[in-house]
């Protein structure tokens, strides 16, 4: 009991560490989609000082393989990662190598050789690998480049452009979202609709509207949930309280507080009695009863029946799970991979997880073992086989 007791104080004074010394820069980790009406800006140059920490980057052993004199740095994407310098952005290569100097006030990840950048009367525009100009900068936000087509926003409105910066939809909206199999999701005033990539109305309004994994699109309106195809057709009417997101022909709906799991043909699945039903990804689902998290496949069946406290998303094959205070690891069978004893975990990335152990902050392989223990609380995921890291 001594021991355990030792793990759980050791474990909340590393998590504390570790936990405040993330919050500051755990934006960049965060999913950019995740806001379509606008992009957070950093703050204005004289506010910049140099950092505490003198950034770098370590491979899958542990080992720093990028040194330099980076007060801060973002994860790599498509051969490039991001750096500051002071006040200014550039991008190095995965070699170390300075490719395009600091001069922009923000930067963004690569994705298909390019990057939105941002200059420091706060316009944004698109670079390419090599630092030239591909959009200028005459935008107050702007989205990124998906099926030829980027939202754009001029003044208060968004508009939508093509590669060559030519305006293909003109600036009415008042939030716009990545085309996504020809369709994209646009706003005016307080209704939601479906737009064409010719910029034609394809929906009728909405309260509220947002995509699915399966090309379909749950919306709401007049306080309850439906889901519609991209051609406006109704697939589910409007009569819950709640639609959960799937990745296939199954979705959780809630009416009339009870949870269950409905077919897109409105085929209701037969489901366990529960407390609420939440779509983890890779066809789990998880459940609850009596306060307790258990797993559900695609057809309603209990894969594992309710014990933790907690059940995250799957990635990759593997969800975190928590026993009392503690966490480990289960599989898409519920098999445990590791037993509680993390008083932190992330999700797996490259075949290695990031986790908080007794002997600190280190990294699990897809077996459960320790592949190394990190030499800063303030290590990050793996991306392209480098994990950026504070090496001062």
């Amino acid at each position: 009991m001594e021991t355990r007791h030792s793990l759980y104080s050791l474990i909340k004074h590393i998590s504390l560490i570790a936990i405040t010394a993330m919050m500051w820069a755990c934006a960049a980790d965060t999913d950019k989609e995740g806001n379509a009406e606008s992009t957070q800006l950093i703050p204005l140059s004289e506010e910049y000082d140099e950092s505490e920490n003198i950034w770098g980057f370590i491979d899958k052993t542990g080992a720093i393989v990028i040194e330099g004199d980076y007060d801060e740095v973002n994860n790599f994407a498509d051969g490039r990662a991001a750096f500051r310098s002071k006040a200014k952005w550039g991008y190095i290569n995965n070699s170390g190598e300075k490719v395009i100097p600091a001069a922009y006030y923000n930067a963004f990840n690569f994705e298909d050789g390019m990057a939105k950048v941002s200059n420091f009367e706060r316009n944004y525009g698109v670079i390419d690998k090599k630092g030239n100009t591909v959009i200028p900068f005459l935008y107050k936000d702007m989205r990124t480049f998906s099926e030829g087509l980027c939202a754009v926003r001029l003044a208060e409105k968004w508009a939508y452009i093509d590669q060559q910066n030519k305006e293909i939809i003109s600036a009415q909206f008042d939030a716009a979202t990545d085309f996504k199999n020809g369709v994209a999701i646009v706003k005016k005033e307080d209704n939601y609709f479906l737009i064409s990539k010719m910029g034609k109305k394809i929906s009728k309004y909405y309260d509220r509207i947002s995509a699915l994994q399966n090309g379909n699109y749950k919306f709401k309106k007049e306080g309850k949930f439906g889901i519609i195809n991209a051609k406006d057709q109704t697939i589910i009417s409007p009569n819950y309280q709640s639609i959960s997101q799937s990745n296939g022909e199954i979705v959780a709906v809630k009416i009339d507080d009870k949870y269950q799991l409905l077919n897109q043909d409105r085929t209701e699945l037969r489901s366990p009695d529960n407390e609420g039903i939440k779509f983890l990804g890779e066809e789990r689902w998880s459940f609850v009863k009596n306060g307790k998290y258990g797993l559900l496949d695609n057809g309603g069946n209990v894969v594992l029946t309710p014990k933790y406290n907690m059940i995250t998303n799957f990635k990759n094959g593997f969800a975190s799970y928590q026993s009392d205070e503690l966490w480990g690891y289960i599989d898409l069978n519920g098999d445990v991979l590791t037993p509680p004893i993390f008083g932190l975990t992330w999700e797996f990335r490259e075949g290695l997880a990031r986790v908080i152990a007794r002997e600190g902050i280190c990294f699990i392989d897809r077996r459960g073992k320790l592949a190394f223990v990190a030499d800063n609380f303030d290590v990050r995921d793996f991306h392209e086989g480098l994990a950026r890291m504070p090496i001062n």
